[in-house]
């Protein structure tokens, strides 16, 4: 139960990667997340058809032998292949690396390529390696302060202009995307974004039934998708309760029920993070508990001096008794 200490507090930090990975894998939820996120030139170019989603195998592990989370082969215009590859940032901190995990994926990924090519196909004069694309997606609260330039990454590296090697990345960061935009098209992924730009219990309530009520015009599968991703969420939230999970999703899709559905989510909230003050409580007891077994006192002096429940004492004394080894956090897990 103490793990769970984060999640009693009403900012939340949520595990949203299995369904950004799931929707990004969807071809066209990838290329309206090109379109409208990356929104450079050459995304206009693409169609579905020209996407083909690769084993992340493919593309050569960073310097920490880490894969990439996605990489789809784009066909553009001019019988041109690229490789288009997603970095999830799914945490609270920015890596300040990033650039260097980057050019590892691509200067890795072309050696194989340029190995793999036949000798007499590499020396050819119209051979050229594939162009790898960098896009990272980071869901962070703070915004993204880590260099994007290969460039700005080397000491002294604006003194040589283009004679320097150098690459930059697309950066998506959720914290810069104004809720409005998010909303001005309504797809799964979308959704999904919106709500996490949102981490305090009522407004997070707010942003899954607004969703949810966009999701109704979405097909029957967008809408078990959506439910499944808000299952998984609150599941994190509720301390995997699937009961108390199952019995506020329902409540969606009753118009008519639309405070009920935000007072449960709410209070789901709430509940937990009750559950956490009272664990945290009761660590604090069990600490002033061992400092004072430690002085040899008794459990009814421990109780008098501390103005806890005499049967609380003993249970803790018991415990510390039972278990010298134990931490207060296991202690309390016991009780």
């Amino acid at each position: 139960m103490g793990e769970r200490s984060s999640l009693q507090k009403i900012a939340v930090d949520m595990p949203h990667d299995k369904g950004y990975r799931k929707r990004l894998s969807n071809p066209e939820e990838f290329l309206h997340f090109l379109r409208k996120y990356v929104s450079d030139d050459w995304t206009k170019e693409l169609e579905v058809s020209d996407l083909s989603l690769c084993d992340t195998r493919m593309l050569e592990k960073d310097y920490e032998g880490r894969e990439a989370d996605l990489i789809y082969k784009a066909h553009l215009p001019g019988d041109r292949d690229v490789f288009i590859f997603i970095l999830q940032e799914l945490q609270s901190t920015v890596d300040y690396t990033m650039i260097f995990r980057v050019l590892m994926y691509v200067v890795n990924t072309l050696l194989k390529h340029f190995l793999n090519t036949s000798k007499n196909e590499r020396e050819k004069a119209g051979f050229r390696l594939p162009a790898m694309v960098p896009v990272i997606f980071y869901n962070g609260q703070e915004s993204w302060t880590a260099v994007k330039s290969l460039k700005e990454y080397q000491n002294c590296g604006d003194l040589f202009g283009s004679r320097i090697l150098n690459m930059e990345y697309y950066l998506i960061d959720l914290s810069k995307i104004e809720e409005n935009y998010i909303l001005s098209t309504n797809t799964v992924l979308d959704n999904i974004m919106y709500c996490d730009k949102f981490r305090k219990g009522t407004e997070l309530a707010e942003a899954i039934r607004t969703s949810y009520e966009r999701t109704e015009a979405l097909g029957a599968q967008e809408k078990e998708e959506f439910r499944s991703w808000v299952k998984y969420i609150l599941l994190s939230v509720c301390g995997n309760k699937a009961a108390v999970v199952e019995e506020i999703l329902s409540w969606t899709g009753k118009g008519k029920d639309d405070m009920a559905f935000k007072y449960n989510i709410i209070k789901a909230f709430e509940d937990e993070r009750a559950e956490g003050e009272a664990i945290g409580e009761l660590r604090k007891v069990i600490s002033l508990v061992r400092k004072k077994v430690s002085r040899n006192m008794s459990a009814e002096e421990i109780a008098d001096m501390l103005e806890e429940d005499i049967h609380l004492v003993v249970r803790i004394c018991d415990a510390l008794k039972k278990h010298p080894d134990w931490d207060d956090e296991k202690i309390g897990e016991l009780l």
